[in-house]
């Protein structure tokens, strides 16, 4: 279904956008950059898989089924942002923005009224829990969007006195209260690190932006209240999970993996901490396999093929009984496992032109749209290096709004 709907999307912009006198030559000029990069990445992991794959054909069917679906769902999105702008010079892009940022809110605040709802009649707060989607990762991925985009607005309003989205400061701050809520009880730790490192980023940017006009004193004061904030944060969502408690002791031993099997068989017992209990699991897991996915890029440099299961197939090249995870919970890790060290830095390429074509227009233009770009993709690349977000839907949702936003952050120029 969620193919039907993503062609269908497809053929109605790119038919609306072939109409005559909306400058399609102009646009990819602009764009040109982001495009060719972005071609040639995807050149290599066709090329990388006849060479370099054990299966050609399974990694062939990847390439279909994530890398050009996410592809063509990042060009639904710029094609409907740039149609949009064009359309609607003034008035497209803050439309659009809204209509993504209710989206998501809806999801988050379906969530939290539900947990309330939950913590009422059950008369304990469900930590932990959701009801909303699958699983706890998704909708941790979804709050660190919506905080994104809210964060984005906010920094517009207090540096630039520039609203970009049409919601009141009331509702702005309403649905910012949300995002905390739901931060702390889906007790994700590395959403939550996202979601703090995503504060400390609008702290930089707003330093950034008035370093001419801050004295030393504001700028202490300033700086104390965000970090004592941040801070008090942090520490109530690590002091509501317990697995915080048991990390520091489980990092040396999942390094171990030489003298370990627990990491490579899922029957095998998890290693003892010092008090005779057993290690995170999680922690224990995605360190190990960390360290595992650098050593295959070391082995394999070219990757051993693209596909949600690259970690999987490197690790059975050196261990024939390997029988646990695929993946090894770190999307870039497992991208760069897969295409290998060219792939990565192509890769690093593509996400570093979004990440200056966001500076640029929201420095220098004072577009909050940039900003919006901006925060997108540094929150997702931060994301994907400690989570598996380089797939599937996560992967489709990011590729078009980051697309969506370099689209408005760049098209918009030419229209005001």
């Amino acid at each position: 279904m969620r193919l039907f709907i993503i062609v269908v999307l497809l053929g109605l912009a790119v038919w609306k956008y072939l109409q005559p006198g909306l400058g399609i030559g102009e646009t990819l000029r602009t764009h040109r950059k982001l495009f060719f990069t972005y071609g040639v990445l995807t050149l290599w992991i066709v090329v990388e898989a006849l060479l370099f794959a054990d299966d050609t054909a399974a990694v062939l069917k990847e390439f279909w089924g994530q890398w050009i679906r996410s592809g063509i769902t990042g060009l639904i999105g710029f094609l409907v942002a740039a149609l949009l702008v064009r359309r609607l010079p003034h008035r497209g892009g803050p439309l659009l923005a809204t209509a993504l940022m209710l989206t998501l809110a809806l999801q988050v605040g379906l969530h939290d009224l539900d947990t309330l709802w939950r913590w009422w009649d059950e008369g304990s707060l469900p930590f932990q829990e959701t009801r909303i989607t699958q699983n706890r990762a998704g909708l941790s991925f979804v709050t660190n969007l919506l905080m994104a985009l809210l964060s984005a607005e906010a920094m517009s309003r207090l540096l630039y006195r520039r609203s970009y989205m049409p919601i009141h400061w009331a509702w702005l701050l309403l649905l910012v209260g949300l995002c905390f809520f739901a931060t702390y009880v889906l007790g994700t730790r590395y959403g939550t690190m996202g979601f703090l490192a995503l504060l400390i980023s609008c702290a930089i940017v707003a330093l950034i932006a008035k370093r001419r006009e801050i004295n030393l004193a504001l700028l202490v004061g300033a700086a104390a209240v965000v970090l004592a904030g941040i801070g008090a944060f942090g520490w109530s969502a690590m002091k509501s999970d317990q697995r915080w408690l048991s990390f520091a002791e489980t990092v040396p031993i999942a390094l171990d993996t030489e003298h370990q099997r627990a990491w490579r068989d899922d029957a095998q017992p998890l290693p003892l901490m010092a008090n005779g209990s057993p290690v995170d699991h999680s922690a224990y897991m995605r360190f190990a396999w960390g360290k595992e996915a650098f050593l295959a890029i070391g082995r394999d440099p070219f990757g051993v093929g693209y596909g949600r299961n690259a970690f999987g197939t490197a690790m059975l090249r050196i261990h024939e009984d390997y029988a646990s995870s695929k993946h090894c919970h770190s999307g870039v890790l497992n991208f760069a496992v897969g295409a290998g060290i060219p792939g990565l830095l192509l890769w690093l390429g593509f996400l570093g032109i979004l990440a200056v074509n966001g500076w640029r227009s929201f420095f220098r233009d004072e577009n909050p749209a940039g900003l919006l770009l901006l925060f997108v993709v540094s929150g997702f690349f931060m994301r994907s290096i400690v989570d598996g977000n380089f797939q599937d839907h996560m992967f489709e949702q990011f590729m078009f709004l980051a697309m969506l936003f370099n689209a408005l952050a760049l098209e918009s120029q030419r229209t005001e």
